[in-house]
């Protein structure tokens, strides 16, 4: 009887592959995470299968696309979309970097330096990238998300960052969603991602290293940026930013 799983694996690698096995090392209501372990060229290897519910699966739509642009992400071997009656997951086959070293364990700079890549690399995509359903959300639509408690203040900050150029946002730059593989930064976990200001990943990842009492190393990100993208970043944009991410991470546990 034939192995569904080995034959996947098989013609997504376009090898031949023996001694396929799983295991499922995560489960959330967002996410399932299954490696899958296989013998080829007489090596051990495994990948990583990805499966997300249809209302959280714009990485599977938008990942693809950014690896075929940048080695910055995730390297993607095939994926599934079913039919919109099928009431399946999505489903990527990615590298398995799960056990890999957070690149913030490395030099954090080269976090912001692989999203800067990143962003250079899909900067005239952004019809493709909407095509993909990456939605908008410049700072004054961050804004109006904005608690009542918090919408002054979010009007005031999106004024000040309405002369940012569009990129392409991660969403939730932390260090848990990056990782070095084969020398490599890697950014995954784009499902939050959107076009807008990308200062508010910088800011994000800031805040993650402070939180893991990294503040020193956080601090200087901002000035990395700003000298990859040749703009000079000042305490109130910061702020700013800082401030409208505040409204994102609301969204983003909602």
């Amino acid at each position: 009887m034939s192995d569904p799983l080995a034959e996947l694996i098989g013609r997504s690698l376009r090898t031949e592959v023996s001694d396929v096995r799983s295991e499922i090392v995560r489960r959330d209501p967002h996410v399932e995470l299954e490696r899958v372990r296989y013998v080829a060229g007489g090596l051990e290897r495994s990948l990583i299968l990805k499966r997300v519910p249809r209302e959280r699966d714009l990485e599977v739509h938008l990942l693809p696309f950014l690896a075929r642009k940048s080695a910055h992400v995730p390297r993607v071997h095939s994926r599934g979309i079913p039919p919109p009656a099928v009431p399946a997951k999505r489903w990527l086959l990615l590298d398995d970097t799960v056990d890999a070293p957070s690149a913030c364990d490395a030099d954090p700079r080269a976090i912001v330096e692989a999203k800067v890549a990143i962003e250079r690399a899909v900067a005239g995509d952004a019809p493709a990238l909407r095509a993909l359903g990456v939605p908008e959300l410049p700072p004054a639509a961050i804004a109006a998300l904005a608690p009542p408690e918090l919408a002054d203040d979010a009007a005031e900050a999106a004024r000040r960052l309405a002369g940012w150029p569009t990129s392409l946002v991660h969403g939730d730059l932390v260090c848990e969603n990056t990782s070095l593989a084969d020398g490599e930064v890697r950014i995954g976990e784009w499902r939050w991602a959107h076009l807008g200001c990308a200062l508010l990943d910088v800011v994000r990842l800031t805040g993650d290293l402070v939180e893991r009492g990294e503040a020193v190393l956080g601090i200087a990100l901002s000035r990395v940026y700003g000298g990859l993208v040749d703009r000079q970043i000042g305490t109130d944009e910061l702020r700013a930013a800082e401030l409208l991410e505040r409204v994102v991470a609301g969204q983003r546990r909602d």
